[in-house]
């Protein structure tokens, strides 16, 4: 009997690429308001700059929805993975404020390629119980949500 539950290769790949997007995302975002705060930000410009992620997501989710139909899922997933990391770059080199709400705008669009895509991949893939891989897909930020303030807290 083994520790951990089967798991199909497709749904550990998904669920680890999952868990630590938001595992990076999530380190540092329970503090953000504060740094941004701290940067000098009023509070209707903190709430600007969450309408700046998630509204690229609300827009763009629709889209890279049809693209998937169109271009490998994967490669979109790719896409939104190298976009997290463009932005985590973005924030750390590039100190120019007009600059910082444009890498909130990727932020946002690289969401929306990675979760549609990888719950594309997932659809389209021959699961043995789908319900158990998405639930382990599902259940990823969840855990990242939990463990990363902690270690984040540590960080700074």
């Amino acid at each position: 009997m083994s520790l951990f539950p089967k798991i199909e290769k497709i749904t550990r790949d998904a669920t680890i690429s999952h868990f630590f997007l938001m595992f990076g995302y999530k380190l540092f975002s329970l503090y953000f308001p504060l740094f941004l705060v701290a940067r000098g930000m009023s509070l209707p410009e903190v709430g600007y700059t969450y309408l700046l992620i998630y509204l690229p997501i609300a827009f763009f989710a629709p889209l890279v929805g049809f693209f998937n139909h169109k271009i490998n899922p994967a490669i979109l997933a790719g896409l939104g993975i190298a976009g997290y990391a463009l932005y985590s770059l973005g924030m750390i080199l590039i100190q120019n404020p007009a600059l910082f709400y444009f890498w909130q705008v990727i932020l946002g669009i690289s969401a929306a390629l990675f979760f549609v895509s990888s719950r594309a991949i997932l659809m389209g893939s021959t699961l043995e119980n789908p319900s158990r891989s998405f639930a382990w897909f599902y259940t990823a930020p969840f855990y990242a949500e939990a463990i990363a303030p902690a270690i984040g807290a540590f960080f700074i």
